[in-house]
Order: C-alpha cells, then sequence, then structure tokens
C-alpha cells in the first residue's frame, strides 16, 4: 500500500507530458533503479542493513511497487487522450484540477487494477523473500521446512494458493465496478 501511494507521485513526475524536465529525469531514474534491481537481490541487501525480519521484507515490496506502477502510471499518462485534458485546462483549471479532472478520469481504472494486480505479486514474492530472511509467509514457510513439519508447509501452500485466487476474485469485481 504504502509503494501505491509513493509511486502516484512518482508516476506522475515520470509522464514526459505533464512534467517538468527536471521532474521528469529526476523520477524516472528513480523508476529506471527500482525496475533494474531484482526483488530478491534488494531483499538480501535491505537484510544485511536492517537484519533479518518484516521491515526488510516492506522495504523491498514497497520498492518494487514503486518502479512497476510508476512506469506503467507514466506510459498511460503519455497515451491518455488530451482533448479532455486540455478542455479541463482550458476553462482555468490549476495544476492540481487540471489532473484531478483531467488526467484522473481517464487512468484511474488502470491505476486501480494493476495496483490490485501488484497487490497479488507482492503476496506471492512474500513467500519467497521469507526464505532469504526478509519476514513474511515465506519465513513461516522455510522455517515450517526445516522443522521437518510438512504437514504445517502444506497447510501453508494451500493458504498462499486460497489467498491468491480470493484475491483474484476480489480484484475482478473490483476492476467491473471502476470501469
Amino acid at each position: 500500500m504504502v509503494g501505491i501511494l509513493i509511486s502516484i507521485p512518482i508516476g506522475l513526475g515520470a509522464a514526459r507530458n505533464i512534467a517538468p524536465l527536471p521532474v521528469y529525469m529526476i523520477c524516472r531514474g528513480i523508476v529506471a533503479i527500482s525496475r533494474a534491481l531484482q526483488e530478491i537481490i534488494v531483499a538480501i541487501l535491505l537484510v544485511a542493513i536492517f537484519g533479518f525480519g518484516p521491515l526488510a521484507g516492506f522495504l523491498t515490496l514497497s520498492f518494487a511497487t514503486i518502479g512497476f506502477l510508476s512506469k506503467l502510471l507514466a506510459e498511460d499518462i503519455e497515451s491518455m487522450d488530451r482533448s479532455q485534458a486540455e478542455a479541463v485546462r482550458a476553462s482555468g483549471a490549476r495544476w492540481a484540477q487540471w489532473i484531478n479532472y483531467g488526467v484522473q478520469p481517464q487512468v484511474m481504472p488502470r491505476l486501480v487494477g494493476l495496483s490490485i494486480y501488484r497487490l497479488d505479486i507482492n503476496f506471492r514474492e512474500s513467500a519467497i523473500l521469507g526464505l532469504v530472511g526478509a519476514g513474511g509467509i515465506g519465513a513461516t514457510l522455510n522455517t515450517a521446512f526445516d522443522r521437518y513439519e510438512y504437514d504445517t508447509a502444506a497447510a501453508i501452500l494451500i493458504l498462499i494458493i486460497v489467498i491468491v485466487m480470493a484475491l483474484e476474485y476480489i480484484s475482478g469485481i473490483v476492476r467491473a465496478r471502476v470501469q
């Protein structure tokens, strides 16, 4: 959720058609760095910095979410229908009003769908990140395997599958309502 909230202003700044050049360059740099590093590498680095636990996993998934959503949001803004946004601007709207009434309605349905998709990815990634000490359900799964508690490990895997299926169902409902 934090990654989604941070990715919105970065995505706005990374859109060439609405951001000034210095802001665009900084935001595109953030997106490029975030997308260049795999989650597992970031997790290992953050575990080394912050130690074992969920903080490293949280920061890793937030970092990955920022790159993913910011890039796709910026691309959506760059490819939006400019006539609606220009009509709002021509009515004398300030920048924030222009974003709220001219840009947001065009990109919001896709942003909601992508955010839910990223939540799904983050949940699945948390199972892997726990294996390197970054907390989450993966740490519990790893502990179950280390203790030869295969019934517990199987229950955790079934839980992961059920949660992913529930997220898919919920995302379908939310996407249908937004569009």
